[in-house]
């Protein structure tokens, strides 16, 4: 994947809090991030805020891949998350997460992503639901 496609397929806010894109196919993409100390919430755990953030930027990438160009003409919109927040991380733990598309239709996508640490412990699980194509989307 060349850099400018990475960019593409790598939301404004998932770059700025520094995510980086390391695989991306129809249907899949995993992206990574080291914790830092601006991630945290008052307790110096990471913030719920940016593990979601990250597994609706690797699904929304996920889904991209998979509709091609048709994504830039009726893009897509998260309508529905729902997390579960397994376990905890720290600044300095590298945070991994895989999202796939579990089903396309004409205008509701649907999906599952999860986070894990560095050492494999699973951090948060979601599911969620994207409009396709629609006017607002």
């Amino acid at each position: 994947m060349t850099e400018a496609a990475d960019e593409r397929r790598r939301s404004p806010f998932s770059a700025f809090i520094g995510t980086e894109m390391e695989e991306l196919r129809e249907g899949y993409a995993r992206l990574s991030l080291v914790l830092e100390p601006r991630h945290t919430n008052p307790h110096g755990v990471m913030h719920g805020g940016v593990v979601t953030t990250m597994m609706d930027s690797a699904l929304g990438a996920a889904l991209g891949a998979l509709r091609g160009e048709e994504a830039r003409r009726r893009p897509h919109a998260t309508i529905e998350m729902n997390a579960s927040f397994l376990g905890s991380a720290r600044p300095g733990d590298r945070i991994a997460v895989e999202g796939r598309v579990l089903r396309l239709g004409r205008t509701v996508a649907f999906g599952e992503a999860e986070a894990r640490r560095g050492d494999g412990a699973l951090v948060a699980v979601a599911r969620f639901a994207f409009a396709v194509g629609g006017r607002d989307g």
